[in-house]
């Protein structure tokens, strides 16, 4: 087959979205004919892909500064993503090429593009659907409930849905969000996150080694930390653990934005027990996981739809146990069925604090096994098993 991937984040970018599709394409290379990938940012001409003959990376150029544009303006860069698109695939002549078109939202603009290359050539066109939005702005309040913006946006979001064969999502808690859509809701399949575990056993630059203290439990934070992560919870909890000599805390990959208050907090506290670190390549991830102690994520309680973050996959890939910081949903029900850690669902400090010194007790006493943790990744999450049920769906 040949197939077109459009995504917002590819290879370059040091997220777990990014990973996600690097990983999915390389596996799905295996057995096409040709993928032709189309992202957004523009990097250097370096790429891992270039021992594949059959995958083309096509940059829409769009400024990589974008990500951090207010709402306004992100809104009219992501509005033009389809024309560029649809030049960049005239310009190489694969208007009426596809067999395939999969799409990876969280941003909900390429429905356009995959509704013209339809018209040109019938495709089988598959929607990973990996945040939702605008639901999940709703939520947490960035935007109001029925405004125009809000009905705007909307209008995208079902665009995107109309034009769908397949619309994978994440966990069986994301297909209520479809209830009141009868004929969106038959399309609904389940597509669990995905996670390559074989990654190379590559050491850490000294630079990086050097700032991570051998002699304490380290706290590792890994990723985003803005108001969909509820960054003020997982601050408080930071300066309430000042007084416990043996933890300091690791964020890893902060947006210049959250770096900046979260910088902010800690001059202002005069926090001793925190570290900050700019992004790192991927390959560097495991290592800096082997030197940490516990894994957190965090996801603002009032999110009514369910996520599973990928930094939570990177930690139980690497055996660490995990801390999770979100409210009722799957991500909780997997992580205390499976026993991968502990998850707190209320918003109170000092409560938090206990919950990850009982876990540090777990962990210290063996009751968490890291070789539990990395063997569901192998078992039930391998890039492989999410290739063979995109195939399944688009053969069906």
């Amino acid at each position: 087959m040949k197939i077109g991937i459009f995504t917002e984040y590819f290879e370059h970018d040091k997220n777990s979205a990014g990973r996600h599709m690097s990983d999915l394409v390389r596996e799905l290379s295996k057995s096409s004919e040709t993928i032709d990938v189309f992202t957004l940012y523009k990097y250097a001409n370096s790429s891992s892909f270039d021992d594949l003959n059959n995958v083309q990376i096509h940059s829409l150029n769009v400024d990589a500064k974008a990500k951090n544009k207010s709402l306004i303006k992100r809104f009219f860069i992501e509005l033009s993503i389809s024309f560029k698109a649809l030049l960049v695939i005239l310009r190489i002549r694969k208007h009426s090429y596809f067999d395939v078109l999969i799409w990876y939202s969280p941003t909900i603009f390429w429905a356009p593009i995959i509704k013209l290359l339809n018209f040109f050539k019938k495709a089988h066109k598959y929607l990973i659907l990996r945040d939702i939005f605008p639901q999940w702005a709703v939520d947490l309040q960035v935007l109001k409930k029925n405004s125009l913006q809000h009905k705007v946006l909307r209008s995208f979001e079902s665009l995107q849905y109309r034009t769908a064969d397949v619309i994978a999502i994440q966990t069986e808690g994301n297909r209520s969000h479809f209830d009141n859509m009868p004929s969106i809701s038959k399309k609904i399949r389940i597509l669990r996150t995905w996670y390559d575990s074989n990654s190379l056993d590559i050491n850490l630059p000294n630079i990086i080694s050097e700032k991570i203290p051998k002699n304490k439990k380290v706290l590792l934070y890994a990723g985003n930390l803005g108001l969909a992560q509820d960054q003020e919870l997982l601050l408080k909890i930071i300066n309430k653990m000042q007084d416990q000599d043996e933890f300091v805390f690791l964020l890893v990959g902060l947006k210049d934005s959250d770096r900046n208050s979260v910088k902010n907090y800690s001059d202002i506290q005069g926090l001793k027990n925190l570290i900050i670190l700019d992004s790192l390549d991927h390959k560097y991830m495991d290592a800096l996981c082997k030197r940490c102690f516990l894994g957190i994520f965090s996801l603002d309680k009032r999110h009514t739809t369910h996520n599973i973050p990928g930094k939570f996959l990177q930690y139980i890939s690497s055996g660490l146990p995990v801390f999770g910081l979100c409210g009722q949903g799957d991500i909780v029900n997997l992580i205390n069925q499976k026993g991968f850690g502990r998850t707190y669902l209320g918003n109170k400090d000092d409560e938090a604090v206990e919950i990850i010194k009982d876990l540090s007790k777990d962990i210290e006493n063996g009751i968490i096994d890291s070789k539990v943790l990395k063997r569901y990744i192998k078992e039930e999450l391998s890039t492989k098993y999410a290739v063979r049920d995109i195939r399944q769906s688009i053969t069906r």
